[in-house]
Parts: structure tokens; C-alpha cells; sequence
């Protein structure tokens, strides 16, 4: 797999002139970026995402997972854009691949409304991201590029997602206006999400809850088409085993060239560094103890790190405030996740 190393990790943010030390784990996503010759109707666009994935209690975990993805944009009939993402690290796809897509093994396809920001189709997996996207669009009610300067409060019903999540989540919003040496104009939106309860199952029975909480800073273009950094995170903490545990979930984006380079964010500064500040980054990543090395607990690896993407998709949506495809970040950022939580992915620099 094509990884990078911590360092080279931490080396990105300080080009930056960041003024805060990043979590070992965050991961990076990133948007389109046209590169190369395409068809008319069609674009290409690269992004670099960075997954980690910790617990510690009685046991511990950690994997960090960095690669390159591709998104192929093509304009379909009656307002319709058809979205290919691809990687050559890992599969994508699951095993049972809807037979009437001309996806190739490591591929995702699927197709988005643009009249209503709607996901179609896909698979059992993409079906469920689909609805909370949908959901989590039916329940917008504030436009962020009318609120720039400005706080506000937007809140998702998840509701019809069962029982172990929660009925509404909630977030404070801030959107506030930054530039860059190269880049020009952007604007920078934080949400911050009330804590809430997920609900899971205990280790001799029964069901307990868990204390959640995610918070998210995108920076977009100037009209909020394009994300060229995103950075996300989510944790989650119970005792009802009768033990202290923690399950935290890192993912951050920036947007690439071709060759996996990103572009030049530089100039952001203090304002930025003091914006990002309260998602509450750590300076290092869990150090993992050999004697306690093991697998993620169930309801971490299940009930756990499903919260973590719902909420992903609800603070990537609020953060936007619009009906744009968003969720072409949060799928393949899905897929990755389900696989680093059952050790299928190799750690970054292991």
C-alpha cells in the first residue's frame, strides 16, 4: 500500500505554518481537482484521506491507514452525476457487488441527484450511507454561504436509524472567511456537536450507553463547491463493561494533484490554527503497549464506529449547507474504516 510515514504526516501540516500539532490518526480527505485530458461531461479529481482508528480499556488498538483516492465525475441525463472512486491500495467493494454495475474490483459507482443533493443506488452498505445523506439533507435549514461571520445551531433526526443511535443530533456551527499566498479567498466552517448517547451492547448482556461527541472544520472554495481540507473528530467513552474505555476515530481530507501532492494552503495562519483548535487534536497518537495489543470490542467495532460515520456525514453536511454530493468523501472514508476495524488494513509506516 502506498503509505506515508508519521513524519511525513506531520511534515504536510507544518508547510501549512499551522500554528497546532496534529493527532497522529487524522485523516486526510480531500475533494476534486481536475487533472488531465476528460471527456466533456466527465472530471477527474484526486483527494488523500487519512484514517486512525484507537481504543484503549482493559485492551488496546490502533491503525492508521493513508492513501490516494480517484473520483470520476461524469454528468448523466436529467440532472444526474454519476461518481467512480477508485484506489489501488485496497478493494473497495464488497464480495457481493450489485451485478448491474460496471464497477471493477476496488471501485465504488454510484449516482447523485443534483435537483436534490439525493444519493441512488449502490449496494446494501452504500443504500444506508445513502439514507442518512438524504436524511441528513431533508433536515438542512441554514445556508452557510449566507452565514458567513456568523454562528448558528442546525440539528439532524436520525430518528429511523434504530434504537442505538441517537433521535436528533446537534451541532453549533461557525463559518468565518481566511486566505491563502496561492489559493486566494476561503472559507473556513467548524461544527461542534452537543454530546450524545449511542447506545451498545455490554460485554454480559444488556445495553449501556455511551457518552459520543464529533466535531469537524472544513475549508472550502469561496462558493463552497470544493473542499480543500477536512479534518474530523470522533469520541466515544463508557464504562459500562466496569472499566473506563475509549474509542477514538480521526479522518481528515486535503485535495491533491494527480501524484497525491496537495495544494499550497499556505498563509492561513493564527486565525486558522486557532479555528481548528477546538476539535480538540492531540499531539501524539495512543502508543500501544505489546502486552495489551488486541482486536477492537464489539460494540466499538459495530455500534461504535456506525456512530462515528452518521456523524460524519451529518457535521460534513451542516458544515456545507447545501445540496452538493459531500458524501463522495464519506463512502469510500466508510469502506476504509469497516476494514481497519477488523485488522484488515496494514497500519501507515508498519
Amino acid at each position: 500500500m502506498n503509505f506515508t510515514s508519521k513524519s511525513r504526516t506531520k511534515c504536510f501540516w507544518h508547510r501549512q505554518t499551522f500554528c497546532l500539532a496534529m493527532a497522529l490518526g487524522v485523516v486526510l480527505l480531500s475533494p476534486f481537482a481536475k487533472a488531465g485530458p476528460a471527456a466533456e461531461n466527465e472530471s477527474i479529481q484526486y483527494y488523500k484521506m487519512l484514517s486512525t482508528v484507537e481504543y484503549a480499556g482493559k485492551s488496546q488498538f490502533s491503525s492508521q491507514v493513508e492513501t490516494l483516492f480517484t473520483v470520476k465525475k461524469q454528468s448523466l441525463w436529467d440532472d444526474k452525476v454519476q461518481y467512480l472512486i477508485s484506489t489501488n491500495d485496497f478493494d473497495l467493494m464488497d464480495s457481493d457487488m450489485n451485478s448491474g454495475q460496471q464497477s471493477t474490483p476496488k471501485e465504488l459507482l454510484f449516482v447523485v441527484d443534483k435537483k436534490t443533493g439525493y444519493l441512488l443506488g449502490g449496494d446494501e452498505d452504500l443504500a444506508f450511507w445513502g439514507k442518512v445523506n438524504n436524511q441528513c439533507i431533508k433536515s438542512l435549514k441554514k445556508v452557510t454561504k449566507e452565514n458567513v461571520g456568523k454562528t448558528w445551531e442546525q440539528s439532524f433526526n436520525l430518528s429511523s436509524f434504530g434504537s442505538s443511535l441517537p433521535n436528533d443530533l446537534k451541532f453549533t456551527l461557525t463559518a468565518i472567511q481566511l486566505k491563502t499566498k496561492v489559493l486566494g479567498e476561503m472559507i473556513a466552517v467548524r461544527a461542534l456537536s452537543e454530546p450524545f448517547i449511542v447506545k451498545v451492547a455490554k460485554e454480559k448482556g444488556g445495553v449501556g450507553p455511551v457518552e459520543s461527541k464529533i466535531s469537524a472544520v472544513y475549508l472550502f472554495d469561496p462558493e463552497i463547491e470544493n473542499i480543500y481540507l477536512s479534518i474530523s473528530v470522533f469520541e466515544a467513552t463508557t464504562n459500562i463493561n466496569g472499566f473506563k474505555e475509549k474509542l477514538r476515530h480521526e479522518i481528515a481530507t486535503y485535495k491533491t494533484d494527480a501524484a497525491g501532492v496537495s495544494f499550497d494552503l499556505s498563509g492561513l495562519g493564527r486565525n486558522f490554527g486557532k479555528f481548528v483548535r477546538k476539535l480538540g487534536l492531540t499531539k501524539e497518537g495512543l502508543k500501544v503497549v505489546k502486552e495489551k495489543e488486541s482486536s477492537l470490542p464489539q460494540w466499538a467495532r459495530s455500534e461504535g464506529l456506525v456512530a462515528s460515520q452518521v456523524a460524519n456525514i451529518c457535521a460534513a453536511t451542516a458544515c456545507e449547507g447545501a445540496l452538493n454530493p459531500v458524501v463522495t468523501v464519506y463512502i469510500p472514508a466508510a469502506r476504509t474504516v469497516a476494514l481497519q476495524s477488523t485488522g484488515e488494513l496494514a497500519t501507515a509506516g508498519g
